[in-house]
């Protein structure tokens, strides 16, 4: 876990000032109210998504909500301090799910033998979607279940999955990766989250 790494020094101030507490916020953008609250209270799902972290802090923001990893560490005075790790970001409108970034544009496949036959439609730290070109290739990918994703920042992440249902041509499918990976796909997620959601972080500026 890199330490404190997601977020701005102002924006891990404004976190920590949160502990006990729960804020409504009225952003200039629009009347819709949004609460930042904190809770110690970790669904399951979550918690297994998080590699089952002991503290976790929530920051629910808009639709959204964002579980960070807390880890707690000593300083050289013997000071508690909060250390944050990469957030799962979370939809909670209606069903809750892991936020899928709609479109993978700028994420390329590692093999090349799937350039143009096999399109990467939907990315969520949980899973994604394929949309399959050739049959022939289709199965391979299913059979392997391993697929090399480069992200826009030229990152390589590696991914094993399962397919879980298919429709058509495209193929959903659930990540059985390990936590380093998992990590990576977070980290690039959240970031993505933050560029196509401004206005939800400028309160935590």
């Amino acid at each position: 876990m890199q330490r404190n790494a997601v977020l701005t020094h102002s924006e891990l101030g404004y976190l920590s000032d949160l502990f006990g507490q729960k804020q409504e916020v009225v952003p200039s953008y629009g009347s819709v109210n949004h609460i930042i609250s904190v809770t110690t209270e970790v669904p399951e799902l979550i918690s297994a998504l998080l590699d089952q972290a002991k503290f976790t802090l929530l920051a629910e923001v808009g639709q959204y909500k964002l579980w960070f990893p807390l880890d707690m560490t000593l300083d050289e005075f013997g000071q508690l301090n909060p250390v944050l790790g990469i957030p799962e970001v979370v939809e909670h409108s209606g069903t809750e799910r892991s936020w899928r970034l709609a479109s993978a544009q700028g994420i390329t496949l590692g093999d090349g033998r799937y350039a143009e036959k096999v399109q990467l439609i939907s990315l969520s730290s949980t899973g994604m979607a394929l949309k399959l070109h050739c049959t022939k290739l289709a199965e391979q990918l299913m059979q392997q279940q391993e697929l090399e994703l480069t992200l826009p920042d030229g990152q390589s992440v590696s991914v094993c999955f399962m397919p879980v249902r298919q429709q058509g041509a495209v193929v959903a499918a659930r990540f059985t990766t390990g936590k380093l990976q998992r990590d990576m796909l977070r980290r690039f997620l959240f970031q993505c989250h933050r560029q196509h959601f401004p206005a939800l972080y400028q309160q935590l500026g």
